[in-house]
């Protein structure tokens, strides 16, 4: 059921994970992945654990994940490792917990990095560093396009839209401070619907792939066709 251009090849490195949204690769190959809703039964031999973290690893190479672990409450999109840390999306918070190289469960419990993130519909909420110490949050949006009626047909936009102050951007925060708190003062970038994916480049220049506005074509027809 996977299409892949020449010369590229998959195969299946864990099933039955559940939610899964953004993954993070430790250099010894471990696999962390943030689960949307906390998940029970992870481990292979059956037995019940729970938790808003998967992390899998490969023991023989054969390449499929042989050991499971689950750890954390609440559940959501981003992961990210950083030396000895791994920062995780828990809904309103960023968590840190504390990893010392080749675990794959925490050492100790976690911090709370950022607290106050706006919730609801595209909180999506995503790591990225810099190597400076920086952590970049991205906060959706909480409708489709800033309407006056969300999703309504030909229903016009707010001017000026009023989520921009609080969500729809990117924010900066340090990763060493933990008990920060979410505010309009720490915004980085605007007018991004929703920064689904971030990562920074060996220069520090930060790049998002964003998921766009939905229903052009069902609530601007004709103006939009389908295929637009």
């Amino acid at each position: 059921g996977i299409t892949l251009p020449a010369g590229f090849c998959a195969t299946l490195f864990a099933d039955s994970v559940g939610g899964a949204r953004h993954v993070a690769v430790a250099p010894n190959g471990d696999v962390f992945v943030n689960l949307q809703l906390p998940r029970r039964r992870v481990s292979e031999s059956g037995q019940t654990a729970r938790g808003a973290v998967l992390a899998l690893r490969d023991t023989d190479g054969d390449g499929r994940a042989d050991r499971r672990e689950a750890f954390g409450d609440g559940g959501g999109t981003g992961v990210a490792l950083a030396p000895g840390w791994l920062y995780v999306d828990a809904g309103p918070r960023v968590l840190r917990y504390p990893m010392k190289p080749g675990e794959l469960r925490p050492s100790g419990e976690p911090e709370v990095i950022v607290d106050g993130l706006p919730q609801g519909c595209h909180a999506a909420l995503n790591r990225g560093g810099d190597g400076r110490g920086t952590l970049f949050v991205n906060v959706g949006s909480l409708t489709n396009s800033c309407q006056q009626q969300d999703r309504g047909k030909e229903s016009p936009g707010h001017e000026p839209c009023t989520e921009l102050e609080t969500r729809a951007g990117v924010w900066r925060y340090r990763a060493d401070r933990p008990g920060q708190r979410f505010s309009p003062a720490e915004r980085y970038a605007t007018g991004i619907r929703n920064a689904v994916a971030m990562t920074v480049a060996p220069d520090g220049q930060l790049w998002v792939a964003q998921h766009g506005r939905d229903q052009l074509f069902q609530n601007w027809a004709p103006r939009f066709t389908e295929q637009q």
